[in-house]
């Protein structure tokens, strides 16, 4: 019976961890292709800028950017976005019942005047208490919406669209830096798509480590902090191959809630945001498709290569522990509300492909490597390990870990995706990164990804929680001194 049960599940593990590669083979693949295409087809940054700066079809944006107790960062934050580079932009400011003064200095620095609003209510969110609008030109495109704490970020960004009439909006944190270029760049792929262009996604990297001075970041470098460099890998890795692999078949998995462009009219369609989830990014880019497949609209999900925005990640375990465990019970959620898509051949590729696809080798990972773990215990145990083929085996695994690393980083260094400052330090940090990644980071994370799915089970971790989290490092503060804030680190599924 046992012989039964080892050679059934070897050869399960074997042929699932086979499978496991060539998809992403395939996906590495594709994103190369994707990329080459958009080397030849994009023109660079400067041509983008002055065709789309006098044409008059450019579209208008909104930027939602929820903020809860920022009153230290608040305004540097503002004054960053207001200094993006694009024609038609509003920056809505969508203030999630702050118990601090994050308000009162908004107010105060932008001469702030409550204005008269309708609360169209087109998707659901905590009540509205006001909207106050700026009595110099000069910040008229500042928009601050004061409602109700929902205790969620999406709660807030559907405030936001409640009051939103630009064409598209963009999704973003408040204390994340977005690169100037970045919506020249997404309208850009927005107007030039044959088809109806829902949904834009773009690479987001760790801002640990970096330099930034009047809200931009001025040196891009690698944190000599170990676990951001585990990060900044696994986020490079997830946006240059695995969602730029996806994006070249349409079957983009999700969009970055750190940042991500939509059409606002079929955001609203879609329902909205789910107030409760915490995957929102990933449930609703589901919500889009099965909106679009219900109606039979052709649409389209890009992904761009470039960095178009940096985010801080957790710089401690403790914070990594909140942050992959509430992402892995957001997993569960998603998985579960969506589950009449899977193998549902009306939702296409995204029902047959893409949704399969997460929960086999991305929510089932943790589970088969746990129990690929214990089950190699207990050949030790029992004596039953043919360690000639164990070690051959994880080789050839490991080895596969690591050439994958090499790539993302080719795929970084060909297409300019960042400028590192010292990219022969940044490169070096990430190679070493790869190498140990196997041993010292991935088990963490597997190890979070069980703990959130136990807790999804038991009900609890559903609460969002406000934690400490380091600012930036600024050009005049190398010491890396920074003052530390109390501000939602929420962090957002690369």
């Amino acid at each position: 019976m046992w012989v039964v049960i080892y050679y059934i599940f070897s050869y399960l593990v074997f042929f699932y961890t086979l499978v496991a590669m060539v998809f992403l083979v395939y996906l590495a693949v594709r994103s190369n292709t994707a990329q080459k295409r958009l080397l030849v087809n994009v023109p660079d940054d400067d041509t983008i800028r002055y065709t789309l700066k006098s044409s008059p079809i450019t579209p208008t944006v909104s930027i939602i950017a929820p903020a809860f107790n920022e009153e230290k960062t608040i305004l540097d934050n503002v004054y960053s976005l207001l200094g993006i580079y694009y024609p038609n932009y509003d920056i809505i400011i969508v203030n999630d019942g702050s118990k601090d003064k994050t308000l009162e200095l908004l107010i105060k620095e932008f001469k702030l005047e409550s204005i008269p609003f309708i609360n169209q209510k087109r998707v659901p969110s905590k009540p509205i208490k006001a909207v106050y609008k700026s009595t110099e030109e000069r910040f008229s495109q500042i928009t601050v919406v004061d409602k109700e704490s929902g205790g969620h970020k999406a709660d807030s960004v559907n405030a936001g669209l409640n009051v939103c009439y630009s064409k598209y909006f963009v999704s973003t944190d408040v204390d994340c830096i977005i690169e100037p270029m970045a919506l020249y760049r997404m309208i850009w792929t927005v107007i030039n798509s044959h088809e109806p262009m829902v949904g834009v996604g773009a690479t987001m990297l760790m801002l640990n480590g970096c330099i930034v001075e009047d809200g931009r970041v001025v040196e891009a470098k690698v944190s000599n902090n170990p676990l951001p460099v585990f990060q900044q890998l696994e986020y490079m890795r997830s946006f240059l191959i695995g969602k730029m692999g996806w994006s070249s078949i349409n079957t983009l998995p999700n969009i970055s809630g750190g940042f991500g462009l939509f059409d606002t009219e079929v955001v609203v369609k879609s329902g909205g945001y789910d107030s409760t989830s915490l995957a929102e990014d990933l449930d609703l880019l589901m919500r889009i498709v099965t909106y679009m497949e219900n109606t039979g609209k052709d649409y389209r999900l890009a992904q761009l290569p470039q960095v178009c925005c940096w985010t801080e990640g957790p710089y401690n375990l403790r914070l990594l522990w909140r942050q992959r465990t509430r992402w892995s019970r957001g997993l569960c959620e998603v998985v579960s509300s969506h589950r009449k898509l899977f193998f549902n051949y009306k939702y296409k590729r995204m029902g047959l492909l893409t949704l399969p696809y997460i929960f086999i080798f991305e929510f089932l990972a943790p589970l088969i490597e746990a129990s690929g773990f214990l089950f190699m215990i207990w050949l030790v145990l029992v004596g039953a390990v043919n360690w000639n083929t164990a070690f051959v085996i994880f080789g050839m695994i490991y080895v596969f870990a690591i050439s994958l690393t090499f790539l993302v980083l080719v795929y970084d260094y060909l297409i300019k995706a960042v400028n590192w400052k010292s990219s022969w330090r940044s490169y070096l940090k990430l190679i070493i990164a790869g190498i140990t990644e196997p041993f010292l980071f991935h088990p963490f994370i597997t190890f979070c990804s069980l703990a959130g799915y136990f807790n999804y089970f038991r009900n609890r971790g559903k609460e969002w929680k406000t934690i400490k989290r380091k600012g930036a490092k600024k050009r005049n503060d190398r010491s890396g001194k920074d003052n530390i804030n109390d501000i939602p680190l929420e962090g957002n599924m690369p």
